[in-house]
């Protein structure tokens, strides 16, 4: 488990409310996943739960921390891949070293996040020859390679096609056995067989707060209601 606060959190750019204000408190375990329509504050909650933005008013933290203090206990996975002119050993050993790992331990890691990721038999492939659903999961690999507490996905299924897609939600679904995710998703038929956990957003704000069994079977709020209907918002 991994705990995350968040006490009257807000995000104003240019004088704009854009998320918030969010007060949160969540163990995370398996898989929560935030849902909601383009626009909802997913991502964007997201970067302010890892630290990669501050917060305008209030505060975030991870086991009692400050978020931009201890980025280094987390793995986060853009939504648009990250891709260095290098093997996908490379790029995944990149991870290792931005974290100080010294060389002689880095071996074993990289290779052990490969196979996570299955991506054994394209390791010294140049990273740009990658197909889509194999560029997601080299990024997974490098988020995954620092063994961190808790891992935070920005649509890892974005653009995938089906058979990419299923590989993918294999990968994720195992890891969630011991690395608690922290996921913005879209596709509520994977998140209805993925999640443990729902938190659902309209207008940067956070509208639902339930188990996922609960949030599927009886959602409390008007836009949640419409959301799963397939109605716009």
């Amino acid at each position: 488990m991994s705990d995350l606060a968040l006490a009257q959190a807000e995000v104003i750019i240019g004088g704009e409310p854009l998320l918030g204000p969010i007060t949160l408190d969540l163990a995370l375990n398996g898989i929560t996943a935030t849902l909601g329509p383009n626009g909802a504050g997913k991502s964007l909650f997201l970067a302010l739960c890892h630290g990669t933005i501050s917060p305008t008013n209030g505060t975030v933290q991870w086991s009692g921390e400050p978020a931009d203090q201890n980025r280094a206990t987390r793995g986060y996975m853009l939504q648009t891949p990250v891709v260095l002119r290098r093997t996908v050993q490379a790029n995944i050993d990149f991870a290792l070293q931005s974290h100080g790992v010294a060389r002689a331990d880095r071996a074993v890691k990289v290779a052990t996040a490969l196979e996570r990721a299955r991506l054994t038999d394209r390791a010294n492939a140049p990273a740009a020859t990658l197909s889509g659903g194999e560029l997601r999961r080299m990024n997974l690999a490098r988020a995954l390679v620092t063994d961190p507490n808790v891992l935070l996905l920005d649509e890892p299924f974005a653009g995938l096609d089906p058979a990419a897609s299923a590989a993918m939600e294999a990968i994720i679904t195992d890891v969630a056995k011991t690395t608690p995710i922290l996921m913005a998703h879209h596709d509520l038929v994977q998140t209805r067989r993925m999640a443990t956990r729902v938190l659902f957003f309209t207008n940067g704000q956070l509208r639902e707060n339930a188990l996922a069994k609960d949030f599927f079977s009886n959602a409390k709020s008007d836009d949640a209601v419409q959301f799963l209907q397939g109605q716009l918002l």
